[in-house]
């Protein structure tokens, strides 16, 4: 389903969260850069065939992920949700992605 919707609204690239599978094989015409993360769920960033993503990076919980177009910066992230989780997503979102983004981002 998948890959009918992306061929029908043309579109060039997604990115993908609550990821469980291993292999996105299935979506002809794309590449799958797939960060799965320790608790089997993860993020991905899929472009059509041709788009040319460099400097594919990938936070090892499979939270994150980022790439780099043509000099620019594309990042997916996958911050813990809900109230109960607050004090977790903030320090995702001030220690943990931030020192992975600065690391990785294009120069």
């Amino acid at each position: 389903m998948l890959g009918q919707f992306l061929a029908k609204q043309e579109i060039d690239i997604i990115l993908l969260q609550e990821v469980v599978l291993c292999s996105l094989d299935s979506l002809r015409g794309y590449e799958a850069h797939i960060n799965t993360g320790t608790n089997g769920r993860g993020t991905a960033i899929v472009a059509r065939e041709g788009i040319p993503l460099m400097n594919v990076s990938r936070i090892p919980s499979g939270r994150g992920m980022a790439a780099e177009l043509q000099g620019v910066g594309i990042v997916n992230i996958y911050a813990p949700s809900g109230a109960e989780k607050k004090q977790e997503r903030e320090i995702f979102l001030t220690s943990n992605f931030r020192t992975y983004y600065q690391q990785s981002r294009p120069k």
